[in-house]
């Protein structure tokens, strides 16, 4: 988007259009990073910079961590922490009104900064400023162009920010809600609610919906002989091998109980859903959980792998007491084995 010039003149077309894009895409959204994404996206389009980053205060709004980069079109989630005391960030936060500051040379993504060294190419900082007033976090952007002066350009980074902070806002507490604390993967009610929401597509289209429940084996011996804090590490290390392993943003990893993890798996059939828990088997047994005492440590999960297509659609208790029975059958037989 081109800045306007000195007639005043800018092109409300773009703009209208830059803003129902970037609206359509962060409202719906409610993963934080694709969030930040879209919203750096969004501020590019409109500053016509190619080097932005957008930073979120702590709790205790004494530091910032930035949550995300865009440089070139490529975007990143660098998760530096800074403080932001005796800083330009202090200055917006204690403001909140957006600035302009000579640009931090050594870092890769735009930070605003003091220095008695002044460039044509300057930082503009815009506070991030949510419900009752809040500022929870900042956008910086390269700028080669003049300060941002323009009634109109103020107007739309005022609504585009605060559009950003609100979709912000909104998917931090989605996250709170729906995500467990110590493994990071979905809790056991947004499972319940996805479940049926895969079944009721499953009789909208011609599909498959495959269905994972994985339990560690002997867990109880874990946490009685090293403690809980180990075995809340090896809960972690496992969700990262969960995580790492399932197709991201399509298949649905929840931790269903203590030990208890269950999978969604949409568009996959039953041969998929065995081959899948058995790479998250074998994976879990091959790793090198950290011990937090010098002697090694490994662990074993069981698992049961069911599915169903668009012509045999059963109920989610029904297809639960499936998936159930199959671990069953898998700790009955020995465990540290898939049954389907």
């Amino acid at each position: 988007m081109t800045r306007p010039k000195n007639n005043n003149h800018y092109d409300l077309e773009i703009l209208l259009q830059t803003l129902k894009y970037a609206t359509r895409q962060m409202v719906a959204e409610l993963n934080v990073e694709q969030v930040v994404f879209h919203a750096l996206h969004a501020i590019a389009d409109f500053s016509n910079s190619s080097s932005l980053s957008l930073m979120l205060l702590n709790q205790e709004k004494t530091a910032v961590e930035v949550v995300g980069s865009l440089n070139k079109s490529e975007f990143k989630s660098p998760g530096n922490v800074m403080a932001i005391k005796n800083t330009p960030l202090q200055e917006i936060y204690d403001g909140r009104k957006l600035g302009q500051f000579d640009l931090q040379r050594k870092s890769p993504y735009p930070i605003p900064t003091y220095t008695i060294f002044h460039t044509d190419i300057k930082c503009t900082c815009i506070p991030l400023i949510g419900t009752k007033h809040k500022v929870i976090g900042f956008i910086n952007f390269e700028d080669k162009s003049s300060p941002i002066n323009h009634p109109i350009q103020v107007e739309i980074l005022t609504l585009l920010t605060t559009l950003i902070a609100t979709a912000l806002e909104n998917a931090r507490l989605f996250q709170l809600a729906t995500i467990d604390g110590l493994t990071g993967l979905y809790i056991r009610r947004y499972f319940d609610i996805r479940i049926q929401e895969e079944i009721t597509r499953l009789r909208r289209i011609e599909s498959n919906l495959g269905l994972i429940m994985l339990d560690l084996d002997h867990f109880k011996i874990v946490n009685d002989t090293y403690g809980h804090q180990q075995g809340d590490m090896v809960l972690m290390e496992l969700a990262i091998i969960l995580k790492d392993t399932v197709r991201h943003d399509l298949d649905i990893p929840c931790r269903y109980g203590g030990e208890e993890f269950i999978i969604i798996l949409p568009g996959t059939d039953l041969e998929g859903a065995i081959v899948l828990a058995e790479r998250i088997r074998k994976r879990c047994e091959e790793h090198p959980y950290t011990p937090i005492s010098d002697e090694p440590l490994h662990v074993t999960i069981s698992g049961g792998a069911v599915a169903m297509d668009s012509n045999s659609i059963i109920s989610k208790e029904e297809f639960f007491k499936k998936v159930d029975k199959a671990l069953y059958e898998a700790k009955e037989g020995g465990r540290n084995r898939i049954r389907f």
